[in-house]
C-alpha cells in the first residue's frame, strides 16, 4: 500500500459520568484542570493562543486547544518530544450524566508499539479527572 493510502493506528479512550455534558464541557474546556490528570503541570497560555506546559514523557510541550461549545468539541493539538499529536475530543450525553472521549491517531514517527506505549499512562489521568469531576460542586 502506497503511504498516501496508508491508514494510521487509532486508540479511543473515554470517561462516563454522573456530570452533565455541560459540566464535562466546562471541566475540560478549562485546560488548566487538564493538570489535575498529573501528566501535565505548569500550563501557561501564550500569547499565540497555545498553552505551554511541562509533560512527565514528553517534557515541554504545547498545545493548541480548539473548543465548539455548540457541538462540545474539545480537540487539540499536541506538539512534545519531537511529535504532533491530534486529538479528537467530544463530550456527548450518555443518560442522566455524561461521556467525553479522546480519539488518537497514531502521529508520524511512532511506531505502533510506541503509540500504544505513549498513550498506556492516559487511564490514569482519566481515573485522576473523573475523582476531580465528582468533587466539584
Amino acid at each position: 500500500m502506497s503511504k498516501e493510502n496508508e491508514l494510521h493506528q487509532v486508540i479511543v479512550k473515554s470517561l462516563s459520568t454522573h456530570k452533565s455534558v455541560q459540566e464535562t464541557f466546562d471541566f475540560f474546556n478549562n485546560v488548566k484542570n487538564m493538570e489535575l490528570g498529573g501528566a501535565i503541570h505548569s500550563v501557561q497560555r501564550n500569547p499565540d493562543g497555545w498553552y505551554s506546559f511541562d509533560h512527565v514523557i514528553a517534557g515541554r510541550s504545547k498545545m493548541k486547544h480548539i473548543a465548539n461549545q455548540e457541538f462540545k468539541i474539545l480537540d487539540h493539538i499536541f506538539q512534545g518530544a519531537g511529535l504532533e499529536w491530534s486529538v479528537y475530543v467530544r463530550v456527548l450525553p450518555n443518560g442522566n450524566g455524561s461521556t467525553i472521549t479522546w480519539t488518537f491517531i497514531k502521529p508520524e514517527g511512532l511506531s505502533d508499539e510506541q503509540f500504544k506505549e505513549q498513550l498506556k499512562g492516559f487511564d490514569s489521568e482519566i481515573d485522576a479527572w473523573r475523582k476531580a469531576l465528582y468533587r466539584q460542586q
